[in-house]
């Protein structure tokens, strides 16, 4: 028997609850054709692979089903190219491996060159490291989570750095964690804008999307 698709599950549970496609584009601020081309698995008709999980999530906190599920099933029959957007498996090409032979001699010289080249790398990487903006990591909310018209924004950064949540400077812990306050003036996919500046000067920007229900 047939497994249903990624597409089909979803239409499914759009259908039990006697949802039209346009009632759920108003709901979501999701444009029809995308929900559309979701529901018929056309994901070269969509964005990115992120925003195609981001509305399978969307599709599970409105209808009240657990999509993990779903993700599994779409990593099993699609795969992200190089472009980002999804490609069903069969029209992936694999790389097939070059059977070698290895001498002595070509042993050898293929450890010395490891040992320079892992040499060149740590020094490299260390200068990479310098050049790095600040590291950010956002701990609430998560991406594409429901939340109110006022929510938490929390997360941690280097001590000496500048916070900003929507352009309203934030106090640091001496940890270097943080905590503010988004508020939002409509429902639907809301963006959440998390600035950090470090004291070379360097900027990380992270935007954070919501699902804001009243």
């Amino acid at each position: 028997m047939r497994q249903k698709t990624v597409g089909e599950l979803l239409q499914d549970e759009r259908l039990k609850h006697a949802i039209t496609i346009a009632e759920l584009a108003r709901r979501t601020r999701i444009r029809a054709e995308y929900l559309e081309a979701l529901e018929q698995n056309q994901f070269d008709k969509l964005p990115a692979a992120t925003f195609v999980k981001a509305y399978i999530k969307i599709y599970a906190s409105i209808f009240e089903f657990d999509y993990q599920p779903l993700l599994r099933l779409l990593r099993r029959d699609f795969k992200e190219s190089a472009k980002g957007t999804l490609v069903p498996q069969e029209f992936l090409t694999p790389v097939l491996k070059k059977r070698t032979f290895v001498t002595p001699v070509a042993l050898t010289v293929a450890a010395l060159g490891l040992i320079f080249a892992c040499i060149i790398a740590y020094i490299g990487f260390q200068w990479y490291k310098f050049q790095l903006p600040p590291e950010v990591t956002i701990t609430a909310p998560e991406e594409f989570s429901v939340v109110g018209p006022q929510t938490r924004v929390e997360g941690t950064t280097e001590p000496d750095a500048i916070v900003t949540v929507d352009s309203q400077p934030v106090s640091l812990q001496p940890d270097g964690s943080f905590s503010a306050e988004a508020s939002f003036l409509k429902e639907g996919v809301g963006t959440i804008s998390i600035e950090v500046r470090d004291g070379r000067g360097k900027t990380t920007k992270i935007e954070r999307n919501v699902q804001v229900q009243f």
